[in-house]
């Protein structure tokens, strides 16, 4: 049991299952244990499967074929590609009789379930994935109100592949692979595997059944990955075999871990949901270390940045749990993943493999960060000590790097787009946090010149290419969650009339990122809607300001552009709410968490 206050066990047994309201924004429902993860119609049909892969990073079984980039990156195809993934319309594949209706529900905040009546039959599905297993299941309560047969057929098109990662700013290209998939069936049941790709997965279904008035039954599917067919196949048949008392136990798991954490009431909601998917879906075991992705179905790729949200709301809300995920990615960090010459890449891939190769000065301060956090917040310095010489030579790398005017060039910006001008000023906001502890001369020269060059006018310009504001770009985005938290982490002062008057024209129509309508907000030209992040920018700031007016709403929009389940889109239409863009984000509802958790943090 993680947490902190166990006294609570009989209010967390009230929270079961939550009926979704079709009204809020949709979006599949997910399941996961941090090893396998994946996501399902709202009628319990399966969409896609997946699992890390030592060379492809992630393989999935899905009812969509791969996606194949055109030979010039298409934004558009791509936009496309990822609308259709969270589509209402997509029948997945699975049993028959968990087609389209009945009301879907979510257990626990993280086990999706569906109840139907069909011809005199009442079922009721709940999919997970038990824990320390490479596969997920789904436990079908049966009762008849008449006499009925369940006979479900296994419908639908299951694609084996390579995951796709569907990148809207070109990345590098992975290699080709071709696949050729195969099929069959035995006494236990029936599987799909690839050779070329090594994976296999093996299906479990019901066997049929005749029910008599009042009768009640128990039927599971299962799904399990292994390296070969009949592997496969038997870890799925022992999953089957096992189902219903796996789920018993995984519920009384998920309860006892809320009850812990004291987070069982209506308003921790956001924190539930933010432990549920780092938990079972962001976190990807590989070996004795685990990636930590910005996603499991759009991009399940690692951004350091996006990790750092993740992993330290986890240490905030779970301590226990955070920490030993924490202490995982920081082994994936210094130990699994590539550095091509030294440096973390925009993105890798699960199993460690640069996927993207570009500098981008934020990602190598991440990791540095959430190293000391994690003794900060732990009170354990092993890591610490374990990595400190490598720490100590990145930092030195980084300084290495400095441009005759003190500043540090970046090839992007942390939203991924190519930078207009060099020197990228939250950025560097950043790094002072990172060196105010390591290397206070550093850090001290470091501020004197970032103050210096970045101001223009009345403002900190975004980016500039020389000294003294030269080239200055006038433009904030949702990505620079820096530039707020610098007031909280002592760069400069709140009364900085330079620093108020970037904070006032970032949330104004003078800022290209800046978004009009009813619920318009700060986003980002990357995808030019409001963005969560915005608002969450705005969340910190209503706190630096001491603006609580600012705050209510803030939190307002989280609430009502939450999609169904309680996840955070990227961005969302300013006219109605509805999602915009990339329907799984692990990012914003990290943070989210982590600021209604510590209701006075104004920095990280």
């Amino acid at each position: 049991m993680d947490g902190r206050d166990h006294r609570r066990r009989s209010r967390a047994l009230s929270i079961t299952s939550v009926r979704l309201d079709p009204r809020r924004p949709y979006k599949p429902l997910d399941i996961g244990n941090g090893i396998v993860s994946g996501y399902l119609t709202a009628g319990g049909r399966w969409l896609e499967l997946g699992i890390a892969h030592r060379r492809h990073g992630r393989v999935v079984v899905s009812d969509t074929p791969s996606f194949i980039p055109a030979a010039t990156h298409d934004q558009q195809a791509v936009r496309a590609y990822r609308a259709a993934l969270a589509s209402t319309g997509r029948a997945g594949f699975g049993l028959d009789a968990l087609g389209p209706g009945g009301r879907a529900s979510l257990q626990d905040d993280s086990f999706p379930g569906n109840i139907r009546i069909r011809a005199g039959l009442h079922i009721a599905v709940t999919s997970f994935a038990p824990q320390g297993r490479r596969g997920a299941a789904q436990v079908i309560r049966l009762r008849a109100e008449s006499p009925t047969r369940f006979a479900p057929a296994w419908t639908g098109t299951m694609f084996l592949h390579r995951a796709a990662y569907t990148q809207l700013t070109p990345g590098g290209p992975l290699p080709a692979v071709e696949e050729r998939p195969t099929t069959g069936r035995d006494e236990r049941g029936a599987w799909i595997a690839d050779e070329g790709l090594e994976v296999a997965c093996g299906i479990v279904t019901p066997a049929p059944l005749t029910l008599a008035p009042g009768d009640e039954a128990v039927r599971v599917v299962a799904l399990a990955f292994a390296p070969t067919a009949d592997e496969a196949l038997a870890e799925a048949s022992s999953l089957a075999t096992k189902a219903d008392a796996l789920l018993t136990q995984l519920t009384e798991a998920r309860r006892s871990l809320w009850t812990g954490l004291d987070v069982v009431a209506p308003r921790h909601a956001p924190l539930r949901r933010a432990v549920a998917y780092s938990l079972d879906c962001a976190s990807s075991e590989v070996g004795d270390a685990t990636a930590v992705l910005a996603d499991h179905a759009i991009l399940p790729l690692v951004w350091t940045r996006d990790a750092y949200y993740v992993c330290r709301a986890l240490m905030s809300i779970a301590p226990l749990r955070g920490a030993e995920v924490t202490a995982r990615f920081l082994r994936w960090c210094f130990d699994v993943a590539e550095r091509p010459d030294g440096w973390w890449p925009r993105a890798s891939l699960a199993s460690g493999q640069a996927k993207d190769p570009i500098f981008q000065l934020d990602q190598q301060i991440y990791p540095l960060l959430l190293l000391a956090d994690h003794a900060r917040l732990t009170g354990y310095q092993t890591l610490v000590l374990r990595y400190a010489a490598e720490r100590d030579r990145v930092v030195r790398a980084l300084l290495e790097r400095r441009s005759e005017i003190g500043l540090i060039a970046t090839a992007e910006t942390p939203a991924d787009d190519p930078i207009e001008a060099p020197f990228h000023f939250s950025s560097h906001v950043l790094l002072w946090r990172l060196l105010r502890d390591l290397d206070p001369v550093a850090a001290r020269i470091l501020r004197d010149r970032t103050r210096r060059h970045f101001a223009t006018g009345d403002t900190y310009a975004y980016a500039v290419r020389g000294a003294d504001g030269d080239g200055a770009i006038r433009y904030h985005d949702a990505n620079d969650l820096p530039t707020v938290f610098a007031p909280g982490w002592r760069f400069c002062r709140v009364s900085d009339p330079r620093w108020r008057a970037t904070i006032e024209f970032a949330w104004s129509s003078a800022n290209r990122a800046f978004v009009t309508g009813p619920l318009g907000g700060l986003g980002s030209v990357h995808t030019l809607h409001p963005w969560p992040l915005g608002d969450l920018q705005e969340l910190v700031l209503s706190r630096v300001l001491r603006d609580r007016p600012r705050g209510l709403r803030a939190r307002e929009r989280l609430r009502r552009v939450a999609t169904w389940d309680g996840m955070l889109p990227e961005a969302y239409d300013e006219q109605i709410g509805e999602v915009a863009s990339r329907h799984w984000f692990a990012w914003p509802i990290a943070l989210w968490a982590l600021l209604e958790r510590e209701p006075r943090l104004v920095a990280p």
